[in-house]
């Protein structure tokens, strides 16, 4: 009875740290500085030739799992897509066909797109916005159950300055990913 107890307990705290929520930390009106939507580690940057700016970040079970809206704007569409694969998140080739939940963020500098993506363990995305709404920078947005990945891609590429880099740690909203530029 003892060890069973014991079990239960750590059960029961390993899933309240997995579950914390760390304090929001929301801008608001911030259209031009663009914050990291999770925490974890950054895994890949990437330029592409549609003047957009990719960046997966891996969460591992012991990064806290919310999602932040990256930057203000009015959400423009949610898509989940249920019909996905379940294969590791940290597999960039493979985990683009996991099951996962598509935000569209509109604000002056373009759409934004923040991809919660559903890893090996995972079964469940919980959002908490609706389109039509307006987000603040750093407000709630949604929460993957255990280990996962979001990526966002960034819009207006050659006005954009990054702030991060391949390997770097981002604390979710503490984390500038980089900011437009004012010519």
């Amino acid at each position: 009875m003892k060890k069973l107890f014991i079990i239960i307990l750590c059960i029961l705290i390993a899933l309240a740290f997995f579950y914390r929520y760390p304090s929001e930390n929301i801008r608001i009106g911030n259209e031009d500085q663009v914050y990291s939507p999770a925490y974890g580690r950054v895994m890949s940057i990437q330029k592409r030739d549609d003047n957009t700016i990719f960046i997966a970040i891996f969460l591992s079970p012991l990064d806290i799992h919310y999602q932040f809206s990256p930057v203000s704007g009015v959400v423009k569409s949610i898509e989940y897509d249920a019909t996905g694969k379940f294969e590791l998140a940290y597999e960039l080739n493979k985990s683009s066909e996991n099951e996962k939940c598509i935000h569209t963020i509109e604000n002056k500098n373009g759409e934004f797109k923040v991809y919660q993506i559903a890893g090996m363990l995972v079964r469940r995305i919980t959002y908490y916005d609706s389109v039509g709404e307006r987000l603040e920078s750093g407000q709630k947005l949604s929460l993957i159950h255990f280990g996962s990945r979001v990526d966002i891609i960034i819009p207006k590429a050659d006005k954009f300055v990054l702030r991060v880099k391949k390997g770097d740690y981002v604390s979710g909203s503490n984390t500038m990913l980089g900011e437009y530029v004012t010519n």
